[in-house]
């Protein structure tokens, strides 16, 4: 396919450039099938060109992108790189992947900076020489290029780029026959920050100089890796040694702050008549307290002094943020927020906080009541009645009275005070247990008559299963087979 003007403007207007080609700083003619670079004069104003993936066999035709900084011409069959005389800002260049067998016409570039030529066909050493005399390269990939020489022509080369900082040399064969090759190619490029995939910190580069000085005074191997771990024992103490002075100036600095902080108490106690003023300390939990922007436990608080007092960061009356200082905007609570909230825990709930050490997931646990902890009672009870007592213990202090609440009572003098929540709550409740409960009465029942029936002929049935004597609140067992102790059940009031 040729690369006529009228195809080039098609593909502007497709990839919604200006029509107008001067104006186009970026052109994409990568994957077209181009046989040729050609009619790009009138694009004087390019300063990235995408040409890979065509059938280019020469570059040729760029005599008017003097602005030009990075040239894609990577997947072709480009076999010599020439012609880039024109191009004296260019700043990337990117030939992987053709048939380049030589560097070369690129000593003009004086802000030539990334130049990659991996698989491509430079086999030896005078294929890659010129980049030496490329003054300002800073990244060279040649990677997997088939290049196979005497290792020190190539140390040599890549020594002589004196800005060479990112070096990929990989897949190539000459890499197995530089012994050392990682230490060797640091301490001989004196910038290098990036080689094969890997960086290169100056801890490496410390330990591959001294291996590389001793070794060339001394040609003794031994002596050189001896020499590396001795400098990697330097670097830990001088790391050690940084970390301790760090230390250090931080404790100092801490020291100091407390000698600030002491000197404004005494400064305020003077000014009080030799007190302290209140300060406020903002609860963040059950156990905690924050106060100038640190946090301190229960007991350090009050260890603190009498000049402190503690106020609940919810119910914070002095209508600023404590920690922020900003106006504290009261905001209305939406009706429909609040029927929703009502209707799940009922009249009075927007008191209701949840417990730190709550899933996110759960309601909210009812707070004990205030005669006593409730899973501190001699009864043996059910999970289902410690939730019914947690129930009325807590619709009962919401509603501010006292508890009347009688489990199981039937007479009138039973009065109950309870909200239509609590209400549903234990109705519900009541339901699962009595179903519960019948049940397992009826499951005991049919297994005191089994065992009067096999009585006589010596059978025993086996031990009931675990827990099977706990079934619920409010069960009462056959009295006169508990009497005469033919079950194995508890009875339960």
């Amino acid at each position: 396919m040729d690369m006529t003007e009228e195809s080039i403007l098609e593909i502007v207007k497709k990839d919604k450039l200006y029509s107008t080609p001067n104006l186009n700083d970026k052109l994409y003619l990568h994957y077209k099938g181009f046989r040729k670079i050609a009619n790009l004069d009138k694009y004087t104003g390019l300063r990235v060109l995408w040409l890979e993936g065509n059938g280019l066999d020469k570059i040729e035709n760029l005599d008017h992108q003097p602005d030009l900084r990075t040239l894609y011409l990577q997947e072709n069959i480009i076999s010599k790189i020439e012609n880039l005389d024109n191009c004296p800002l260019l700043d990337t260049l990117n030939l992987s992947k053709n048939f380049v067998t030589t560097i070369e016409n690129l000593s003009h570039m004086k802000q030539l900076h990334t130049l990659i030529l991996s698989n491509n066909n430079l086999k030896d050493a005078a294929s890659i020489e010129h980049v030496a005399e490329i003054p300002t390269l800073h990244a060279l990939d040649i990677q997997s290029c088939k290049i196979d020489d005497d290792p020190d022509k190539i140390i040599d080369i890549l020594g002589r780029c004196p800005e060479l900082k990112v070096l990929y040399l990989k897949g190539n064969d000459v890499v197995r026959k530089i012994k050392n090759y990682r230490k060797k190619i640091i301490s001989t490029c004196k910038e290098l920050k990036y080689l094969d995939d890997r960086p290169v910190f100056d801890d490496e580069r410390r330990r591959c100089d001294k291996w590389a000085e001793v070794l060339k005074e001394t040609g003794d191997l031994d002596k050189a890796m001896e020499a590396e771990r001795a400098e990697i024992v330097n670097i830990r103490e001088e790391k050690k040694a940084r970390e301790e002075r760090a230390f250090k100036q931080f404790e100092e600095m801490v020291r100091e702050g407390q000698k600030i902080k002491e000197a404004r108490r005494e400064q305020e106690r003077a000014e009080n008549g030799g007190e302290l003023k209140e300060r406020t300390l903002v609860s963040t939990d059950a156990k905690s307290f924050g106060v100038d922007g640190a946090k301190i436990d229960e007991k350090k608080s009050e260890e603190l002094g009498k000049y402190m007092h503690i106020v609940d960061r919810d119910k914070e009356t002095s209508g600023t943020n404590p920690f922020s200082g900003e106006k504290i905007v009261d905001v209305k609570e939406s009706d429909l927020v609040r029927e929703a909230r009502e209707e799940r825990w009922g009249p009075g709930s927007e008191q209701r906080v949840l417990s730190s050490n709550q899933r996110a997931d759960e309601p909210p646990k009812p707070p004990p009541s205030a005669d006593g902890d409730i899973w501190a009672s001699d009864e043996v009870m059910t999970e289902e009645a410690r939730k019914e007592k947690e129930i009325e213990d807590y619709y009962t202090k919401m509603a501010g009275e006292g508890a009347n609440w009688e489990k199981g009572g039937s007479g009138g003098d039973a009065a109950i005070s309870l909200d239509a929540g609590m209400a549903a709550e234990l109705a519900m409740l009541k339901e699962k247990t009595e179903r519960l409960t019948a049940g397992k009465i009826e499951e005991a029942e049919a297994r005191h008559e089994t065992e009067a029936m096999f009585k006589g002929g010596g059978i025993t049935l086996p031990p009931p299963p675990p827990g099977a004597a706990s079934v619920g609140v409010g069960g009462t067992w056959p009295k006169a087979a508990a009497a005469a102790g033919e079950t194995d059940f508890e009875e339960l009031d």
